[in-house]
């Protein structure tokens, strides 16, 4: 049982024990129990229907007021207000409060002890109004939690919407650089390019030297083309290049043997349920390993990729029998793979061992912070 249900639950119980407690006192008939339970029962649908339930309750609590009879199942008339006064708007809760205190002024007079009718309206009273209090500020944290959610939501909006205006922004800003240095290149090699041909015959080394300005121009024009295509490129492979998985390490070990190293893949368990984004990490670890393995290792001739499947989490280990080639200082690549472990809440360790040089550590397969 979900805790919705048992808060749904426990005022009906609740309820319903103190009015059997005092029925079966008082020895009451079917009809005051059958009176009881149609008050307190309702409050199963109160968070369906409260302005329903709460007229239910009401009314048949005034019923056995009418017929003379009254437990505590009346109770649950305040439940009734309080789910009004915290799931509907001010008006409904003020207009069930009233009715509340018509109630509480009725009861008090036709049921208070003689002479302890202004004693009984207070108690009444405060328990309706305890009930009325509740409901507001639940209403008010309730209001306030929304409000945090949608300001949540519209700064989510307003961060998409400037990071599209940004991106906006720089391809018009590397549309016009591109204009800029093709149209003016071309236009100077043009230009430079007519006059040699013009002056070819009069003049051939002034046509020469138009010629090789037309060429320096040119290559200027041509290295600031690549240099705007290099960075086109670089953001949008970033998006649409396909990401590694581990049916890719066997690419990746081979690529590698190719180099001179003996490179042995063990893999122990099953990855079928292991996240897209654990693959690609448990990818680029590997990858990154082996590189350092091929710059730094000196001697190396094996090296050991053994990777440990289970359902929650993933060991890996890549050892080789190499020296480093110089002392350990951490480097952008081991900084790399201690980021990407640290997504998955996993660790990593990197060091020499008795044979060579070991990465290993685990990840963690829920979802990645």
């Amino acid at each position: 049982m979900n805790s919705a249900a048992v808060l749904l639950l426990v005022p009906c119980l609740v309820c319903t024990a103190l009015a059997a407690h005092e029925l079966l006192y008082n020895r009451a008939g079917v009809r005051d129990w059958a009176l009881a339970m149609a008050v307190v029962w309702p409050l199963l649908l109160r968070r369906r229907a409260p302005l329903a339930v709460f007229a239910v309750c009401w009314a048949v609590a005034m019923l056995t007021w009418a017929l003379g009879t009254v437990s505590f199942a009346e109770l649950a008339v305040l439940v009734a207000l309080y789910t009004v006064t915290a799931h509907r708007d001010l008006r409904f809760a003020l207009g069930a409060a009233a009715a509340v205190g018509l109630g509480v002024v009725l009861m008090a007079v036709r049921f208070g002890p003689a002479g302890s009718v202004n004693d009984a309206m207070v108690i009444l009273g405060g328990l309706a109004g305890a009930a009325f209090f509740l409901g507001t500020t639940v209403r008010a944290q309730h209001r306030y939690l929304a409000s945090i959610e949608d300001r949540a939501e519209r700064l989510e909006r307003e961060r998409e919407q400037q990071a599209q205006l940004a991106a906006a922004a720089e391809r018009t800003r590397i549309a016009r650089e591109m204009h800029d240095i093709v149209a003016h290149g071309l236009v100077v090699v043009v230009a430079l390019s007519e006059a040699a041909a013009a002056t070819t015959a009069t003049d051939p080394d002034g046509a020469r030297d138009k010629m090789l300005q037309a060429a320096a121009t040119g290559r200027q024009s041509l290295a600031g083309t690549r240099r705007l295509l290099g960075v086109l490129r670089e953001d949008d492979g970033a998006d649409r290049s396909p990401q590694p998985d581990l049916a890719a390490l066997k690419g990746l070990v081979a690529q590698t043997c190719r180099t001179g190293l003996d490179v042995r893949l063990t893999e122990t368990g099953t990855s079928e349920n292991m996240s897209p984004q654990a693959q690609t990490t448990l990818y680029r670890i590997v990858q990154e390993a082996l590189t350092n393995v091929v710059k730094h290792a000196r001697g190396a001739s094996r090296v050991d990729v053994v990777l440990d499947c289970a359902p929650r989490t993933v060991a890996f280990r890549i050892a080789d029998d190499g020296t480093p080639a110089r002392a350990v200082r951490p480097g952008n690549g081991l900084t790399g793979m201690r980021e990407r472990v640290a997504l998955f809440d996993g660790d990593l360790h990197a060091g020499p061992t008795p044979s060579g040089w070991a990465v290993l550590g685990q990840l963690r397969l829920g979802e990645p912070r």
